[in-house]
């Protein structure tokens, strides 16, 4: 699993790497046929009981030979589906993403989904994911733009995974990534959250089954 990090991100420390991978709960793990790692993503679940639970996934990566292939999504979204069913509570995906690809699953696959083009985030959820985000991340977190700013060595995409094809730029929820969080070059964050609501299951059970 490490790498596969450290050969998609630029300025990735193995220390972060494990502290990170320490603290969550599950990890979903893609292999090939040889059994080789070629994805992950880490999980970790956030709940307030009784009111909502919150699964942040930290550390997410696919190795680029394998980005047409949905195993991952597919059992991240099965994941979600297991939780809403043990937990009967409204069930969210906290994510932070510094790449566009990682957004794009969010608006495809999640039809209640924030920040997003063509809606205002609601209160509850704009609260939910403020409080998040202050939580999990403390002084990096700026409320006012929406972004995780992190100070020193940050941990920032490869220059191939960095880049975006022309042919993308055009498009909606592409375009307000990119215009969101300008600074995603230099590792800047987007924090967004999803939720695992009737529709998101309606979505992906129309598209995987």
């Amino acid at each position: 699993m490490w790498a596969l990090f450290a050969a998609s991100y630029d300025g990735a420390q193995r220390s972060e790497f494990d502290r990170d991978l320490r603290e969550k709960h599950h990890v979903i793990v893609l292999k090939d046929a040889v059994r080789e790692v070629k994805g992950f993503s880490t999980l970790l679940a956030i709940e307030t009981p009784g009111q909502w639970c919150a699964i942040f996934s930290g550390d997410t990566i696919v190795a680029p030979g394998f980005w047409g292939q949905t195993a991952l999504q597919r059992a991240f979204i099965w994941y979600l589906m297991a939780q809403r069913l043990k937990r009967g509570l409204p069930v969210y995906w906290f994510l932070i993403t510094k790449g566009y690809r990682t957004y794009l699953l969010l608006a495809r696959y999640f039809p209640t989904h924030w920040p997003r083009h063509d809606a205002p985030t609601p209160e509850f959820e704009g609260t939910l994911l403020d409080m998040l985000c202050r939580q999990k991340f403390g002084a990096a977190w700026d409320s006012s733009s929406g972004l995780l700013r992190f100070q020193g060595e940050v941990c920032r995409l490869s220059d191939e995974l960095a880049d975006v094809p022309a042919r993308l730029t055009s498009d909606p929820d592409v375009a307000f990534f990119l215009a969101k969080n300008p600074r995603w070059r230099e590792g800047d964050e987007l924090c967004c959250l999803a939720a695992a609501d009737d529709a998101f299951v309606r979505k992906t059970t129309r598209t995987f089954l």
